[in-house]
């Protein structure tokens, strides 16, 4: 699966950063669940969506909310371990399980309710 602009626009424009990084995460998570650690065109592929995640998502991180740095902070976090995970383009099943679960983790605190302990949150 690739990363469509079109798509990232439009994203945007109906439900803002949270809407964009929802789709990348999703993007990213297809990715990793078609990774398979003895094809290496596979492995490659992933590790290409990784990085435009992880260079949109850094880009854009300035628009996020005070409220949700911590969670994205944690994302961004887990999309660099993928990359570094994937980055020799070898991949063991079981290391290829612990980072889809660390991954799944981040996705999950991403896309719960907000963090109501921050105290000076700005909208």
């Amino acid at each position: 699966m690739n990363i469509s602009k079109l798509k990232i626009v439009w994203k945007w424009l109906t439900g803002g950063i949270g809407s964009v990084a929802d789709y990348l995460l999703d993007v990213l998570n297809d990715a990793l669940a078609k990774v398979d650690g003895n094809n290496r065109q596979k492995v490659q592929a992933a590790l290409n969506i990784a990085n435009r995640v992880l260079s949109t998502l850094m880009a854009i991180q300035w628009l996020c909310p005070t409220k949700w740095q911590t969670a994205y902070s944690s994302t961004l976090i887990a999309v660099g371990d993928v990359v570094g995970a994937l980055q020799d383009l070898k991949i063991e099943m079981h290391e290829l399980e612990k980072l889809r679960d660390r991954f799944a983790i981040a996705v999950e605190a991403w896309k719960s309710p907000d963090d109501e302990t921050c105290v000076d949150c700005i909208d």
